[in-house]
């Protein structure tokens, strides 16, 4: 539709580069969905514009060509493949053209970055493998969704201390606590019985930043 909208000299060249048959195949690997189904280019224009596709679009329909945007791309994926040189199958759909806008200037050492990614894949506390990517350039856990504690590790924890909240030193019901690292997750502790504790609701989001 975005084509038929916008129509004219540059989305003809634009689908040249993302959507014919006989396209150049560079970036596959690391783009899900379909290039006959314009998913790859609207990729490509979703990354370049930071999400205005449509405002992209209107400001280039009469360019002569898509240059830029071939060009931007290749800059992306050629980026992608000198960070991380070994390429995994979890590479795969994330928005590296996101990551390469934000991190493109910033020096990283590539062989360093192996030896981190191989570790984070073997941890079986991440449960979200494909995350590691964007959680090695920006350092956030979310993108891992570090395993969480079972019910009966935290029902362990809780008669443990007696319902008491390690933090506050407060009694509390087992539904009124949450369960915690007691060694953070990002120094080494695993998510065992052993290194579960149980915090009040407002403790436990204090110490996340929640």
């Amino acid at each position: 539709m975005r084509n038929a909208v916008y129509s004219g000299s540059w989305v003809s060249d634009a689908k040249r580069f993302f959507s014919k048959n006989n396209r150049p195949k560079i970036g596959d690997e690391y783009l899900s969905g379909s290039a006959n189904r314009q998913e790859y280019l609207e990729t490509a224009i979703n990354w370049i514009s930071e999400s205005n596709i449509k405002g992209y679009m209107s400001k280039n329909q009469h360019e002569p060509n898509a240059n830029e945007l071939w060009l931007y791309f290749q800059s992306v994926i050629n980026w992608v493949k000198a960070t991380f040189p070994t390429y995994r199958k979890e590479m795969k759909g994330i928005q590296w053209g996101f990551l390469y806008n934000e991190f493109k200037n910033q020096k990283f050492d590539s062989q360093k970055l192996e030896v981190e990614i191989t570790k984070l894949m073997q941890d079986e506390d991440v449960t979200n493998k494909k995350g590691i990517y964007e959680y090695i350039l920006t350092g956030k856990e979310k993108y891992l969704n570090i395993r969480g504690f079972s019910d009966n590790q935290k029902r362990e924890a809780y008669e443990r201390q007696q319902g008491i909240c390690v933090k506050c030193g407060v009694k509390f019901e087992l539904h009124e606590m949450e369960a915690d690292h007691a060694t953070p997750w990002h120094e080494g502790g695993k998510t065992s019985a052993e290194n579960c504790q149980m915090l009040c609701r407002d403790d436990n989001r204090r110490k996340s930043g929640k």
